[in-house]
């Protein structure tokens, strides 16, 4: 069987799901193709921010939305080398999904929407320059655009002649929450991960204790998660660990690719650079791709329509870069002892919803002390 589609979006993960699902209500062709089958899981922390949980309005029925969530919290703990270093109750709560939910919520709503999937597509080739891909089957698919967003390794942003972004890595298990009964936040961890941080996130009857950061080959991953859970009195090989590869850097260049073709999600290394959060950028970039091409548009509108992401993305990456230094870090865990009230503010206005930028950190540091201070300077 063939197809002639406005837009066919490789990969069925947030950010196709998102794109399509966009597409699919304006009545405007398309199909995703999937490697694999849904419900399927994914390795992630799954903590969502509100400013994910507003673009999801978007997407999913309101009525749908709260189904999604396994888990919240509104207390914010960071913890340093030597023991915690505040604990904060923030405004705005950070919600836990499990991706297997997640991701098949949406799908499932782009099924409802009349979408079509193609699964376990694993081998095909992709002609841009006459626009058809060729299925393993034989079949073809003719299109206008094509969306790329089929993960960090993205086969589909090789074939288009793109680089890859830089890659971070990250490490996860599911401990219940009965066996560390005095866990009761949000926990972030510093000075544990090379470049990087450990996490401890509510998700249900389970906590997701995981790490991540900028990749560094030799570092030993496992044994430092290992070592985490042994000293607080688990044994490690009770967990089953599960990892993953994914951007940590600036986007992806898509000088590249064709007109035609966009990178959207991990595919285009749209992912915070300090937290590793991916699952704002893949809707952000989903939505973005959809409304370009409703506009009529290509690679060139996309981009436009991405520079707020790429802005984002690339002041994170300059804080990053010098953030994790061992002396920038100590000194880091020094001033914010027992700040709990500009960590809440910090939660709630760039972690949470970006209403400061990473170039902005300055100003929200000065408007935290100009409240604090009963709006004096």
């Amino acid at each position: 069987m063939d197809y002639q589609v406005n837009t066919v979006v490789i990969g069925g993960g947030p950010a196709g799901a998102a794109c399509a699902i966009i597409l699919q209500k304006a009545e405007s062709s398309n199909l995703i193709l999937e490697q694999r089958s849904f419900p399927r899981s994914k390795t992630c922390g799954g903590l969502m921010t509100e400013k994910t949980y507003r673009l999801l309005s978007s997407l999913l029925d309101e009525a749908a939305i709260p189904a999604v969530f396994c888990d919240e919290s509104q207390t914010v703990e960071l913890h340093g080398r030597d023991g915690r270093l505040t604990r904060s109750q923030v405004e705005r709560p950070l919600r836990s999904v499990r991706r297997i939910t997640f991701d098949n919520a949406l799908i499932e709503r782009y099924h409802a929407l009349g979408g079509t999937v193609l699964e376990h597509q694993r081998r095909y080739k992709i002609d841009a320059d006459k626009k058809r891909i060729v299925l393993e089957n034989g079949d073809v698919i003719a299109y206008e655009h094509l969306v790329a967003a089929d993960g960090a390794l993205s086969r589909t942003r090789a074939a288009l002649g793109c680089k890859p972004p830089q890659l971070g890595f990250c490490l996860e298990v599911y401990v219940p929450k009965r066996e560390l009964p005095e866990i009761d936040a949000v926990q972030i961890h510093f000075g544990v991960v090379p470049r990087g941080y450990l996490w401890v996130f509510p998700s249900g009857e389970d906590l997701c204790v995981g790490l991540g950061g900028v990749y560094q080959k030799g570092t030993d991953y496992r044994a430092i998660l290992r070592r985490f859970l042994s000293a607080r009195g688990l044994d490690p090989a009770a967990y089953q660990v599960r990892g993953a590869f994914v951007p940590i850097g600036k986007p992806v260049s898509q000088k590249n690719a064709p007109e035609s073709a966009m990178l959207i999600g991990d595919a285009g290394g749209f992912v915070d650079p300090m937290y590793g959060e991916g699952l704002y950028f893949a809707l952000f970039s989903g939505l973005a791709a959809a409304e370009t091409i409703l506009g009529g548009g290509g690679k060139t509108a996309f981009l436009e329509n991405a520079a707020p992401m790429d802005k984002m993305i690339r002041e994170g990456v300059r804080v990053q870069k010098y953030f994790f230094l061992d002396p920038v870090l100590r000194l880091f865990e020094r001033k914010i002892k027992n700040k709990n009230g500009f960590v809440r503010k910090y939660c709630d206005d760039q972690l949470s919803t970006y209403r400061y930028s990473y170039g902005e950190l300055i100003s929200l540091y000065r408007d935290y002390e100009r409240k604090k201070n009963g709006g004096k300077p």
